[in-house]
């Protein structure tokens, strides 16, 4: 009996050992210290820019309301495209929102919050431009994308179109102000942006051309934090529920609603699609 009574008590203290290592090793929430770095696009008018020293944009304001519901503050740091996914995943950044499309491959390396947003692909032109005005017109035409993004991929499923890369959205579109491209494609959402601005008057998105099918832009953040995960998307679920959200993409977008009299049905998730695609390795079927 004393034996048997010895055996259990081992594996009784084995057990609360084994509880307590977990416990020691889960990673310290990413919302404990009040304050969270968050990767941000710096180039892209209408969703997150860089003006006068302050981010602006559609992607900033996202970030800002859902912190808020958290407590949580952000310090936001320039990301390129191609560098979004190491960013979280070497810990440079706690969370990435820079119109990050959501798709299986990225996240069996980062966890997603979302969509906070949805976009098909289009293209933009020059306004004194007339050559392209369907997806045929392309056959032939130079068109321009950017590095580590979806559209790219997209674009030179194409066929017959002359495909050109450059770095930043910035590169893209001064080549095509330069007439070095025919065309930009990208986000339809970030296009608009584009053309809102100030800085480019002679830019226009073609109607009607859809690329690809929608992308779904997500909050990105590392691995082993599932539960700050669900807090982040149940804070996005009472945004999309709310009326900020529309307030809040026409106040940074206003070329969208103006452009498309659909616009909400085209550019805004419903609140359903938050469990397909939050916080899994692959987007529930």
């Amino acid at each position: 009996m004393t034996t048997r009574l010895t055996g259990i008590a081992a594996l009784l203290a084995l057990a609360a050992f084994t509880a307590t290592a977990c416990g020691t090793n889960a990673p310290p929430s990413l919302f404990a210290k009040g304050q969270v770095s968050v990767g941000v696009k710096s180039d892209q008018p209408g969703t997150s820019y860089l003006d006068s020293y302050d981010f602006r944009g559609f992607d900033i304001t996202v970030a800002r309301q859902l912190l808020k519901k958290l407590h949580t503050e952000p310090n936001f740091t320039a990301v390129p495209s191609e560098r979004r996914t190491t960013a979280v995943t070497e810990g440079r950044q706690d969370l990435v929102i820079a119109t990050f499309s959501i798709t299986d491959q990225r996240s069996r390396d980062v966890d997603f919050v979302g969509p906070y947003a949805i976009t098909p692909q289009g293209v933009m032109v020059r306004k004194d431009d007339h050559r392209i005005r369907t997806l045929a017109d392309l056959r032939g035409k130079s068109v321009c994308a950017w590095s580590g993004t979806t559209s790219g991929i997209a674009l030179q499923k194409i066929p017959g179109l002359v495909f050109s890369a450059k770095n930043t959205a910035d590169g893209c579109v001064s080549a095509l102000e330069n007439h070095e491209v025919d065309a930009v494609s990208t986000d339809t959402m970030i296009l608009h942006g584009f053309t809102q601005s100030k800085q480019y008057p002679n830019l226009k998105v073609v109607p009607g051309i859809d690329i690809d099918s929608t992308n779904r832009y997500g909050i990105a953040m590392q691995k082993g934090h599932r539960e700050d995960c669900r807090k982040l998307r149940d804070a996005l679920r009472d945004y999309l529920n709310s009326s900020d959200w529309k307030r809040d993409f026409t106040t940074e977008l206003p070329a969208i609603p103006q452009a498309d009299a659909h616009w909400e049905a085209h550019y805004k998730p419903s609140a359903d699609d938050l469990d397909k695609y939050s916080c899994r390795d692959k987007s529930a079927p």
